[in-house]
């Protein structure tokens, strides 16, 4: 007669802080991407046993009462760690890799506080606990964490979210310094690139300028404007021609150079959120 093994029972975990709990479920159910859709919320709650959600006010507010109150009745965090697992399984991200770096990332942002992190194979495991910001980023090992907290302007993020995921320095400077003419084209609706997009719209010499960033009145005025022009060459010649014309394999990237570049390129988005169309000489018009 065949014998047959009892099943191991898991080892039971004591219940998470509400804090962590609602943490991961902001994470997880942010409501643009990546976050989990509700439905896709429902599905991996019926995975760890739970048949119903219970009610909030959002969905991110609706996983964590129901996380939270399952793991207080089971006297036991098993629960929020199972959801987790579930929910960073790389195989629901086979087809979008991008999605399951992205999740990963800003849970592990968050987690470095708590002494976890979430693994390749998108498993729950224990480390290192952070303290600072600075020491934040460094464990969690992420471009993202180190950039906003220098206070990276939002563009960058939006013109390199990608490739800040895959961790391609060389690429994300490249994209980085392809915000700046497109961010000046989107501004003042003139085509062009490079030197001749800047002359036309910032001025030369001879030639006033449409746009400025200050109120091009003084001689102070006129000097930082053209000095600010000038940065804006200085950047498409220095940083984006280069990587436009050789390979990821021939130029590696300094980490230290590409926080830097980065600062540099947000200094130079924020200076252009104040732009304005300058009027033509004689209208005093407000």
């Amino acid at each position: 007669m065949a014998t047959t093994t009892p099943q191991q029972t898991p080892k039971k975990i004591p219940p998470f802080r509400p804090d962590f709990v609602k943490g991961v479920c902001d994470v997880l159910a942010q409501t643009d991407f990546p976050g989990l859709s509700g439905s896709e919320i429902n599905s991996l709650l019926q995975m760890v046993r739970i048949h119903e959600r219970e009610p909030g006010g959002n969905k991110r507010e609706s996983l964590y009462i129901t996380l939270y109150n399952t793991q207080i009745r089971q006297q036991a965090g098993n629960i929020v760690g199972g959801f987790i697992a579930k929910a960073m399984n790389p195989a629901r991200y086979a087809a979008h890799p991008a999605r399951f770096n992205d999740l990963r990332d800003q849970l592990n942002e968050f987690l470095v506080f708590y002494g976890y992190s979430v693994s390749d194979a998108g498993k729950l495991t224990t480390g290192k606990s952070a303290s600072s910001i600075s020491e934040g980023a460094a464990l969690a090992g992420q471009l993202q964490t180190e950039l906003r907290r220098r206070g990276c302007h939002a563009e960058l993020f939006r013109y390199c979210d990608e490739e800040l995921i895959s961790r391609s320095l060389f690429h994300a400077i490249s994209e980085a310094s392809k915000s700046i003419p497109e961010r000046v084209r989107s501004i003042t609706g003139l085509a062009g690139d490079g030197a001749a997009l800047y002359d036309g719209v910032f001025g030369t010499n001879r030639e006033l300028p449409l746009w400025s960033i200050n109120a091009y009145e003084s001689e102070s005025d006129i000097s930082g404007h053209r000095g600010f022009k000038n940065l804006l060459i200085g950047i498409h010649g220095h940083f984006r021609n280069p990587r436009a014309h050789t390979n990821r394999i021939l130029q590696d990237e300094v980490l230290i150079d590409f926080y830097d570049a980065f600062s540099l390129f947000s200094y130079i988005h924020r200076r252009l959120d104040s732009m304005k169309k300058l009027l033509p000489r004689g209208d005093n018009r407000d």
